[in-house]
């Protein structure tokens, strides 16, 4: 299947790596503003021979493109989604799959009037190790809390300190710590628990507009879960779902590379496999499958699940008075 990276920057670096030890997948070009930059994201890979795209409109013309992938700044990505899809493209949007839910909207729409498959690369609930987590939920009986932690000091803070203007910290690439971050824990959650009653969100905000850190309380009426994030602080990062029976203990929430079962009187179960560092390809396998057979969504990554999540993202941006141009 003939792909197409859009954006060249470590997050298509790790899916490239991931997706070439899939026997079906090829990589058929990658875009970027920059013929130079092209060549350095191909240099760090074995596909030489692949096409340099200096612009989305020369992939949407280019009938031997199958599918892309799309890691452009957040603030692009419903522009590229729906221009690949009225071109006939199949698209795999990066996370968060737009600015906010009206184009997040527009997106699903234009999927469903070209007969297009749209997915949201989310890739922690296509781990073997997510499955392995529904499985387990039962262990913990009833459940009443969920703690879903991502805190990680971003190495452009530093230049953002030293005055410096980084992408990462800035609106107008519909940027912040809670889409970047706080999005892991929060569609684990979704994924699990479905769309809150209530959200309340509090925050840090950075001169430029978007969020370092902060919190969300997501109220299920039964139980609650609370989303704590910061990309101006290093925390351990460690999840838990508990329940009246025990709880499940997770590390590294995006990747789950390690989900244990604890009950009540302290005995401890192993739930998951060991960790696969290529650990993008599982979301690019199902992607492709989807494709093959012409299912048009994901059961997995589904359309209502993403837009519930961007739901509680627009609600908790608005709290946090985090404004992006795209809004």
């Amino acid at each position: 299947m003939n792909f197409v990276i859009v954006g060249t920057n470590f997050i298509s670096d790790t899916l490239l790596a991931a997706a070439n030890t899939l026997n079906d997948f090829n990589l058929y070009g990658v875009c970027s503003r920059a013929v130079s930059s092209g060549e350095a994201f191909l240099a760090k890979h074995p596909n030489a021979q692949a096409k340099i795209f200096t612009s989305i409109e020369q992939v949407c013309q280019d009938q031997h493109v199958d599918a892309v992938y799309i890691a452009a700044p957040n603030s692009l990505h419903k522009q590229y989604a729906v221009m690949c899809l009225e071109a006939g493209k199949h698209v795999l949007g990066e996370k968060p799959s737009a600015a906010n839910s009206k184009e997040l909207a527009s997106i699903i729409a234009t999927a469903k009037k070209h007969q297009r498959l749209y997915m949201e690369a989310m890739m922690t609930t296509h781990l073997p190790n997510f499955e392995r987590l529904q499985q387990a939920m039962v262990k913990i009986g009833t459940p009443r809390k969920y703690i879903g932690q991502y805190s990680q000091y971003s190495s452009r803070y530093d230049k953002y300190k030293n005055g410096e203007r980084p992408n990462t910290f800035l609106p107008e690439f519909a940027n912040g710590a809670l889409v970047d971050l706080g999005i892991y824990p929060l569609y684990l959650l979704i994924a699990l628990w479905g769309a809150p009653k209530s959200v309340s969100a509090s925050g840090v905000l950075l001169d430029t507009g978007v969020d370092g850190a902060g919190d969300v309380l997501l109220n299920y009426a039964d139980k609650q879960a609370v989303i704590s994030y910061s990309k101006i602080s290093q925390g351990d990062n460690i999840t838990e779902i508990q329940g009246e029976l025990g709880r499940i203990r997770i590390e590294a929430v995006s990747q789950l590379k390690k989900v244990e079962f604890i009950a009540n009187n302290g005995d401890v179960e192993v739930i998951s496999q060991p960790f696969d560092e290529h650990f993008m390809k599982y979301e690019v396998e199902h992607f492709m499958s989807l494709v093959k057979q012409n299912i048009l969504e994901s059961p997995i990554n589904t359309h209502i699940l993403a837009s519930n999540v961007m739901s509680v993202l627009d609600e908790a941006r608005k709290q946090l008075g985090v404004v992006y141009p795209n809004d």
